[in-house]
This record gives structure tokens, C-alpha cells and sequence, in this order.
């Protein structure tokens, strides 16, 4: 009995490596790699800017990553005077930027004169509070906000970004 099983084991084995013999070197096909992809996430940022005489400053500033995607893009704007909220690497190195209307400088539309004609004005506030939502980059680290108001660019704050789920 013990000898028969020694015998079929043996077999099978030997099969085994013949089989391998016989399969032609041009039908090797590795198994696929999957590679599975960060989930992405969303980073949201929140603060108060005042404007001072030497310039905007930033306070309280917040800063919170989650999980998640931008159900629509944030649409550029196309004034002179605004934020750019640059993700940077760990190089420093900027891999996403973002616009921002600027949280001070108002821009209203408004009666003119007695022919009803309409006419755009800017308000400049003293204080103002903003709200920022940007897809998160799955290499940034830093983030940076910059002021870019009357052909200059100033950089209010950069922060870490918080832990990433």
C-alpha cells in the first residue's frame, strides 16, 4: 500500500515538471501588476485676511484634508487682484496652484447715473473671512498662500498640510 502511494506521488510529480517542459516559451504571460491608486482627497483651508497698512495679513489660519473628489472644477478668475494657493512637494517644488478671488477687494455692479446705465466698482475691506477647496496633490506637503494685488506678490502664509488619511 505504502509503496503505491510512493509510486503515485512520484508520478504525479514527475508529470508535474514534464508538463512544464512542454509549454512553448512564447506563451508566458506574467500575471498583471495592479496597481491601486491613492484615493484622493480633498484639502480644505480657512481663515481671516485684514488689511493693514504694510499689507494683507493672514489669521486663523485651518487647514484639513479628508477623503474625497471636486464634484466642479473652481472656475479662474480673471481679476487683477487675487490669492494663488500653490501646493508645494517636499522639495518645494509647486505641483498644483489654484486662484482665488482676492477676500479684501469686492468688485460691484451698480446704477451710475440717471441714464440707468450699469457701472463695475471695487470695494476694498478691512476684514474679510475665506473659504478655500482644493483636490489634494498625492505628493504635496506644503501649502502656500501668495497675495497678488496691485503688481505685487506677497506670501501670506505657508503651512504643512495636515496628516493624510
Amino acid at each position: 500500500m505504502r509503496v503505491i502511494y510512493y509510486l503515485s506521488s512520484c508520478a504525479c510529480i514527475v508529470h508535474g515538471l514534464l508538463a512544464c517542459t512542454h509549454r512553448p516559451v512564447g506563451d508566458f504571460r506574467p500575471l498583471p501588476v495592479s496597481t491601486i491608486a491613492p484615493a484622493p482627497k480633498l484639502l480644505f483651508l480657512s481663515g481671516r485676511l485684514t488689511a493693514e497698512p504694510s499689507g494683507s495679513r493672514l489669521h486663523d489660519m485651518h487647514a484639513e484634508a479628508v477623503l474625497g473628489t471636486l464634484k466642479a472644477p473652481e472656475t479662474a478668475t480673471d481679476t487683477s487682484a487675487f490669492l494663488r494657493v500653490s501646493q508645494l512637494d517636499g522639495r518645494s517644488q509647486v505641483v498644483g496652484v489654484t486662484r482665488v478671488t482676492h477676500p479684501l477687494r469686492r468688485s460691484l455692479e451698480h446704477v451710475a447715473d440717471d441714464q440707468r446705465t450699469f457701472q463695475r466698482s471695487e470695494v476694498k475691506l478691512p476684514a474679510a473671512e475665506f473659504f478655500v477647496r482644493l483636490a489634494l496633490q498625492p505628493t504635496a506637503t506644503t501649502v502656500r498662500i501668495e497675495e497678488i494685488a496691485d503688481g505685487r506678490t506677497s506670501i501670506l502664509s505657508e503651512l504643512a498640510i495636515p496628516s493624510k488619511l
